[in-house]
This record gives structure tokens, C-alpha cells and sequence, in this order.
């Protein structure tokens, strides 16, 4: 407890529930009286919603070492695309551009610096995780540069709107019933698989192998209940 209620002889939770809640708030404050409330399992405490979709998408990664290959920036973008567009559809929106953005690393000033972002507007709304991946991919083409080792890359998914009552503009690129059902279908299907059986288990494009953009997790804890080969050994 704190020391403002102490005063009060209150020393446990279960104290503090069984006081008097008018007397603990001429004492303290509303606060205070609140918590009471609480503690007897009446909700008069209001927490921020957090279903609320949100209105911006980031997903970015520092690379396990610096590359200046510009297949691992385009591996780590297209990954971080199709994460950011399981999340657009988790919320049921859909977004109208797509930021990338690269760097080096700020931390090492023997090397040449270099951090850029551009923005990619889509022809429609889209939620299409291969939309949001050519988007992506589009911006490193621009935002490439030769000679530099980068450390970090990400997308952010711009314009955020609810799927079900967005309204259509009149430059927006014409999409056949057809073809948006024939995209529903496909993206619900690979959040299906990615959900009951792993993320991971359907990717849009195979990342190699060895790649400098992964995470290295040389200090991650043996995964005991997951990798057989990770189990201890009996001697």
C-alpha cells in the first residue's frame, strides 16, 4: 500500500477493499475511491480500447548484420509487407499507400551514412498482401543506393479505412466483383494456414537461406516444448 492510505491503517489489498469508499475519497481523491471499486469487482476504472483499429501499420526490423545486398532488402521488405498486411485485414481495413523506408546504422560513423523513405500510392484501397509487397518493392527501387551497409528496413501502410463502407474515388483503378472476391478468398485462406499452423507456414516468395536481414537470436532460451533438437540431453 501507499504511504497515503497507511495512515489510515490500511496495510493490504483486501483492507483497502473492505474501507469505506466515501471516507477514502474526502480522504484522497476519486481515484482512490475508484480502486476500492475496483478491488470489489465493480469496473469504474476505464481503460483505453484497444480494438479500436489503428490508423497506421508499422512494421520494421533491424537486420542480424549490416548488407549491402540489395536481395536481402528486398527478402526483408516483401516479409515485412505481408506481416503488415495480416494486420491491415486482422482490423478489416484497407489502405491506400505504403511508406518504406531504409537506413544505415547511426551507431557506426566509420562507415557511409545513408536514410531514406518514400511513399507508394496504390491504384485502389487494397488489404492484398501481394499489392502491398509490389508497393513495397517499388519504393526500395527508388530509395536504393550502391555503397552503402544497411542496417535496418520497414514499410508503414498509410490511409487506413474500414473495409466494409469505404468509399470509392474517381481515379481510383476498377476492380472486377470477381477478381476482389477472388483475392478475399486467397489472403483469408493464407491467414487461415499462417494461424493454425504457424506464421510462416505460407510465405509469398521463399527467403533464402543465411540471409543478413534475419534476427541472429544468439541468445535466445532453448525452446524446449517447440524443437525436438533443442531438448537437453541425459546422460
Amino acid at each position: 500500500m501507499t504511504g497515503s492510505v497507511r495512515v489510515m491503517g490500511i496495510e493490504t489489498a483486501w483492507q483497502l477493499r473492505e474501507a469505506d469508499p466515501k471516507q477514502i475519497r474526502r480522504r484522497f481523491s476519486v481515484v482512490q475511491e475508484r480502486i476500492v471499486w475496483e478491488l470489489r469487482g465493480q469496473p469504474s476504472i476505464q481503460l483505453d480500447d484497444m480494438t479500436q483499429p489503428k490508423q497506421q501499420i508499422m512494421v520494421s526490423r533491424s537486420f542480424g548484420r549490416l548488407t549491402s545486398s540489395p536481395h536481402d532488402l528486398r527478402e526483408a521488405l516483401r516479409k515485412h509487407a505481408a506481416r503488415a498486411g495480416e494486420k491491415l485485414r486482422a482490423q478489416q481495413s484497407v489502405t491506400s499507400a505504403v511508406m518504406v523506408l531504409v537506413r544505415t546504422n547511426a551507431f557506426r560513423q566509420d562507415l557511409p551514412q545513408y536514410r531514406n523513405r518514400v511513399v507508394v500510392t496504390l491504384e485502389r484501397p487494397s488489404d492484398d498482401s501481394r499489392e502491398l509487397i509490389y508497393a513495397a518493392i517499388q519504393g526500395l527501387r527508388q530509395l536504393w543506393r550502391k555503397g552503402y551497409a544497411y542496417h535496418k528496413a520497414g514499410v508503414m501502410l498509410l490511409d487506413l479505412s474500414p473495409k466494409a463502407n469505404r468509399q470509392l474515388t474517381l481515379t481510383e483503378t476498377p476492380q472486377t466483383e470477381e477478381e476482389a472476391k477472388r483475392s478475399e478468398r486467397l489472403m483469408a485462406t493464407v491467414d487461415k494456414l499462417n494461424r493454425e499452423l504457424g506464421r510462416g507456414t505460407i510465405q509469398l516468395g521463399l527467403a533464402r537461406t543465411g540471409n543478413a536481414w534475419a534476427l541472429r537470436a544468439e541468445h535466445r532460451t532453448p525452446r524446449y516444448t517447440t524443437q525436438w533438437e533443442e531438448l537437453p540431453a541425459v546422460r
